[in-house]
């Protein structure tokens, strides 16, 4: 990412990227290893998309939460460096015994579960706060791209993750994970305190948060379509053309599109603005989630799915953009909180439609992503003539 001087995140940018890679990978991990920790416990594997269901809806709690805790605290950094360290702490250790749990009762697993979930809340959205109260606006752009390519890139990582868990001792892999997630949040902290505060001579005062309510709302629907299109279609998709061994080489390729396509979205940005970015990045993805149902190859469907990746990069980099500067300066943590929340409400709307409805939406499962993203797609557009007139930090 080329950047200039006033841009440059220091390495705080890079360590964000590296807390955000662990902790999606840690919970893919545990996504993974859940359906047997359950089973050893004695819990019906009914309770799964429950458990699940739950976890998103204390992040969505708890990442408001912690924001709003953020935007009250004095002497920010210090309070929220302790709270993060001690938290991430909290968190490995309950990480670590969430196997031994499994084999003592049900009762235990679900008190170490429910303390892991609200400990590891820490890591989502308050990492990003950390960094965007200490750096001038023009930098935070630099911070959006490298937390979405950290989580991009574990993402892309993860069916091959979960190949090698599969069948596997949570263990070793859980007390791996649990460390690595510790670590780097040690980094982040030390990097952060030695790049110092940025001194900034006009600091925008934040938007008014109901200006941000369009936006979050356009946020869920988007990530309701496109969670169905990437975890619940994508694999019935490839099916149709190769066998289900193939799957662990194939899923990757969506979010090596998002991926790469982070490269693209700091300029695109500065060129056109967020929201403009954003709405172009929803139509990109419910245009190619619809083709991508209708592919008749193989080569198709990858090309497909690359783009609607590329596409979901453009969005979410952008709204992630548009909710930090809105937040500047003094109200980061309940903009960004409210922004990682509707990301946990739309995983939970996610799940009940897959666990629950999905079979009586199987003629439309295909086309309903593509239909969702492009609602989305539409509220944005509409939303960024709203924005346009509203005086927002500018990148240089």
């Amino acid at each position: 990412m080329a950047e200039s001087a006033e841009e440059r995140t220091g390495a705080g940018g890079p360590a964000l990227a590296a807390v955000q890679f662990a902790f999606t990978l840690g919970w893919t991990a545990y996504v993974v290893m859940l359906p047997g920790m359950l089973g050893k416990a004695g819990i019906a594997l009914t309770w799964l998309p429950v458990i699940l269901l739950l976890d998103q809806a204390i992040f969505a709690a708890m990442d408001i939460a912690f924001g709003v805790m953020a935007d009250r605290m004095r002497e920010v950094y210090q309070r929220l460096a302790r709270l993060l360290l001690v938290l991430t702490s909290v968190s490995a250790l309950a990480f670590l015994l969430l196997p031994m749990a499994a084999g003592v009762s049900p009762g235990l697993l679900l008190l170490v579960l429910l303390l892991w979930v609200i400990s590891a809340s820490v890591v989502r959205a308050p990492t990003l706060i950390l960094l965007a109260k200490r750096v001038r606006a023009a930098q935070r752009p630099a911070l959006v791209i490298w937390y979405t390519a950290g989580m991009g890139l574990a993402m892309a990582l993860s069916p091959f993750l979960g190949l090698w868990l599969r069948g596997a001792d949570p263990q070793l892999p859980f007390a791996i994970s649990a460390l690595v997630l510790l670590g780097t949040v040690l980094l982040l902290l030390r990097v952060s305190a030695a790049d110092g505060a940025s001194a900034e001579v006009e600091a925008p005062a934040p938007a008014p948060f109901a200006t941000c309510l369009p936006l979050f709302v356009a946020l869920v629907v988007a990530g309701i379509g496109f969670q169905l299109h990437a975890f619940v279609n994508a694999a019935p998709l490839y099916q149709l053309h190769v066998p289900q061994e193939t799957l662990p080489w194939l899923m990757p390729l969506l979010w090596t599109g998002f991926f790469a396509m982070l490269v693209g979205v700091g300029p695109l940005v500065k060129r056109f603005g967020a929201m403009p970015v954003a709405a172009a990045g929803l139509f990109v993805a419910a245009l190619s989630s619809y083709l991508a149902a209708d592919a008749g190859s193989l080569n198709a469907l990858i090309a497909w799915q690359m783009l609607c990746g590329a596409g979901w990069a453009m969005a979410f980099a952008g709204l992630m953009e548009q909710v930090s500067s809105a937040g500047t300066r003094g109200a980061e943590g309940l903009f960004m909180g409210s922004f990682f929340a509707m990301t946990a409400v739309s995983a939970v709307l996610r799940i009940t439609f897959a666990a629950y409805w999905l079979a009586e939406w199987q003629d439309s499962r295909f086309a309903l992503p593509a239909m969702l993203l492009l609602a989305a797609a539409v509220i944005v557009a509409v939303d960024a003539r709203k924005w346009a007139k509203i005086r927002m930090p500018k990148s240089p």
